[in-house]
């Protein structure tokens, strides 16, 4: 309509020079983007000129495995670089197609408006002009970052070629894990491949390794300086830490044994250092990986408690001398009789320690009482030991490459092993340190401890984890593990027109035990540590962790439905079948449902009141989500279910009080003055223990029978879980006291009226 016209075109307008805006903005992002091209471009085609196929098949495992990781680093640098340009690409894309359809629109507006006046015509041909500008303007630059596109695409190429070569490579040395690849080592010194000189391999090697560290550094140097800055303040964190727990080992609010660790801040800080290091070269140089394992060595040793030094003995510095040969051996790969007999050294030599130790543990557990607490440690070690022999008859007899990886991974796999239980116990400490610090030791002064305990737990879980890929990559199972299982998770097989697969029944069944155990967990924090610090109704907190339970365990239920595929959309079909089946059995399962959501809100019943009901008397012991356990005096559990609590009659003794009132009947005869007998039963109810003094113990005149005078007296319990007990003691010194007033309890008299009596029995009488 020419009436909308200014409005729609002011719009327009604004929007026409943001796009010109953006576009001319992309000038200098493009620049940036062919800067960035461009040494991507030079670092892959020296990679591939330092390496070509021949060269790639005499590399040493180790290094083939750091010329993979450097690929798959310029892998990820590059797509990176192509994700960021694919997003610039695809917005300023979008502000083509916008302008297209402005153009489009105005051009109908002005084809529709020929009748209108000069200037809103002027103004739509002033705007349509404006759109051919800007679309020629961002067409300028969509081309250069297209045209970057189409170059970024030639270099893909070419580094999925390399890293398909490369992997083909690792898949080859894989596959010569199972075969002969070498002459016997009796014949190796006459074979020509092993004639390289040492200082040659050494070089290739130490060029392989620290061209990726030079490389890996430049692409994480953000993260490099906040791990650096992270390691500098961690020391004087430590020192502190230090002096805070000796205060707590001397107040006696810790043992010395949980925080031996932070006894020695320097080797602490160093461990940590290292696990910081190795993480952030977890995917970096696989030699200084190796540097800073070995460097970590003596902190490790000072970390460790006397009682894991004594089970491992000379070992635990053992075997940092032969990780440090075996580190040597892996860059002598140039002559290759040098390199077999080296690690045929290092593998006589650590059976010999193996054997020694074996007999040493063996020895020793012959003389304790029980023998079962180093059978562990013995069957490792005979395993280990196993292993290394395995490693010298391959080395031997031609199997290098099987020597080669058996033998690294028994050092890899033992040193982590005692690397990461010194890193735990430095990281336990501090939480032990951080956690009873007075704003939060509120959660960890309770002797159940769940937090600590569901910690450690997963704590335990992670490190066992860890040490297990790190133990199967180190053997080079990892990946055909995973792909073996990943092919067994994925297959699928069909039931009817229900498709299912291993993957998805695994996730289903993996899900539910987190979602039954985080719902577990956190019922038993609130209620053990967290609740009962705070100031809550009695039974508040009773209900709080019990609907967190069925909250946190029905969200989890519905993630994992998620993630066993199931769209949680059609649940809708299932509680239409719910409704159905409510509707022909399950009220009762609702209704007690219902029931103990009622039960949970409005809290009539509490765990430790004293109830009646259905018939029987007792203390309820837990309160469900369908039925409430209530515990008589004979000791029975009995199950209720809620709907019964709500729908019949409930005596509840303990809801507004824990108090209990007595009633006493006595009977005195008519010639005690009434007066003295109330003021007698008081007394004696004020001195009997368990009575309350408020409400006061009150007896009154009840009744004027034909041969007593009866009382009633009337007092209340202290408690009401013993008021039984207290009843009893009251009769006790109500019957004595009596007795001794002189006051008698008359019996019950009767008249008898004789109508007729033999002669013998009137003698008698």
């Amino acid at each position: 309509m020419p009436a909308d016209i200014p409005a729609r075109a002011d719009a327009d307008e604004q929007f026409i020079q943001a796009v010109v805006q953006r576009a001319q903005q992309v000038d200098d992002a493009v620049r940036e983007f062919a800067q960035t091209l461009v040494r991507h471009s030079s670092a892959v085609q020296g990679l591939k000129e330092q390496f070509n196929s021949s060269d790639l098949s005499v590399l040493p495992m180790r290094r083939l495995d750091s010329v993979h990781r450097h690929w798959r680093l310029y892998d990820r640098e590059f797509s990176r670089w192509r994700g960021n340009l694919q997003q610039l690409t695809k917005a300023r894309s979008e502000d083509a197609a916008s302008l297209t359809s402005r153009r489009v629109a105005w051009r109908a507006t002005r084809l529709a408006s020929t009748a209108s006046t000069p200037a809103l015509l002027q103004r739509v041909d002033e705007l349509i002009g404006q759109i051919d500008h800007a679309e020629i303007v961002l067409s300028v630059r969509l081309g250069r970052l297209l045209d970057l596109g189409r170059k970024g695409n030639a270099l893909s190429t070419q580094l999925q070629s390399a890293m398909t070569t490369v992997a083909s490579k690792v898949e080859e040395q894989d596959w010569r894990l199972l075969m002969i690849d070498s002459p016997p080592l009796w014949q190796a010194g006459s074979a020509t491949d092993s004639l390289e000189p040492v200082h040659v391999g050494l070089r290739k090697s130490l060029e392989i390794e620290m061209a990726f560290a030079r490389d890996h550094d430049a692409a994480k140097d953000k993260l490099l300086r906040v791990l650096v800055a992270c390691c500098m303040l961690l020391l004087p964190l430590m020192l502190w830490l230090k002096h805070r727990a000796g205060r707590l080992i001397s107040a006696g609010q810790a043992p010395e044994l949980s925080l031996y660790a932070l006894s020695r801040p320097w080797a602490a800080w160093l461990v940590l250092v290292a696990l910081g290091a190795v993480l952030f070269d977890f995917q970096g140089p696989i030699i200084r990986q190796q540097a800073v394992v070995l460097l970590a060595w003596a902190p490790v040793l000072r970390l460790l408690p006397q009682r894991i030094l004594a089970v491992v003995g000379p070992w635990a510095y053992l075997s940092a001398i032969f990780y440090f040969l075996n580190v040597v051996a892996s860059l002598l790969g140039g002559d290759q009789f040098l390199y077999r007999s080296f690690l045929l050294t290092i593998d006589l030599l650590m059976l010999v320690a193996l054997g020694w130790l074996l007999f040493r543990i063996r020895r020793a557990t012959s003389d304790i009482s029980q023998p079962s607490q180093g059978s562990e440690l013995n069957l490792l070690l005979s395993l280990a030991f196993v292993v290394l022999l395995a490693c010298a008859v391959s080395n031997v007899l031609g199997n290098v490459s099987l020597a080669t990886m058996l033998t690294g991974a028994v050092l890899d796999s033992s040193y982590i092993a005692l690397a990461m239980y010194a890193g735990a116990t430095v990281v336990v400490a501090l939480f032990q340190v951080l956690l009873s610090r007075p704003t939060v030791s509120r959660l960890t002064t309770r002797h159940t401890g769940s937090l600590i305990r569901a910690g450690a737990k997963v704590g335990r879980t992670l490190i066992v984890a860890v040490w297990l890929v790190i133990a199967l990559r180190s053997f080079r199972i990892y990946h055909p593990l995973l792909d073996l299982l990943v092919s067994i998770l994925t297959f699928d097989f069909s039931l009817g027109v229900l498709s299912i697969s291993l993957g998805s029944i695994v996730a289903f069944v993996g899900a539910t035990w987190v979602a039954f155990w985080l719902a577990k967990t956190i019922r038993l924090l609130l209620a053990e540590d967290i609740l009962p610090s705070l100031s809550l109704p009695r039974g508040a907190g009773n209900s709080i962790s019990t609907l967190s339970y069925y909250t946190v365990l029905f969200l989890g239920l519905l993630a994992t439905l998620a993630v066993a595929g199931f769209q949680v959309g059609q649940l809708t079909f299932v509680f239409g079948a719910l409704g159905v089946g409510i509707g022909f059995g399950l009220q009762d399962i609702v209704k007690n449902f219902v029931s103990g959501l009622i039960l949970m809100v409005e809290r009539p019943v509490r765990p430790g009141d004293v109830v009646d009901v259905a018939g029987m008397s007792g203390t309820v012991r837990n309160i469900g989500i369908r039925a409430t356990t209530v515990t008589t005096a004979e000791g029975a559990d009995v199950v209720v279910p809620n709907g019964m609590l709500l729908a019949d009659k409930l005596v509840n003794w303990t809801l507004s009080g824990t108090g209990r009132r007595i009633d006493i009947n006595v009977r005195t005869g008519y010639g005690v003055a009434p007066r003295r007998t109330i003021d007698l039963l008081v007394g004696i109810a004020r001195t009997v223990e368990g009575i309350a003094s408020q409400p006061a113990p009150v007896a009154i005149l009840t009744g004027l029978a034909p041969e007593a005078l009866e009382f009633n007296l009337r007092a209340w319990t202290k408690d009401q879980t013993d008021w039984v007990i207290v009843r009893s003691n009251l009769a006790v010194r109500i019957r004595d006291g009596l007795a001794e007033a002189g006051i008698e309890i008359p019996l019950p008299q009767r008249d008898l009226h004789l109508r007729s009596v033999s002669r013998e029995s009137a003698k008698s009488m």
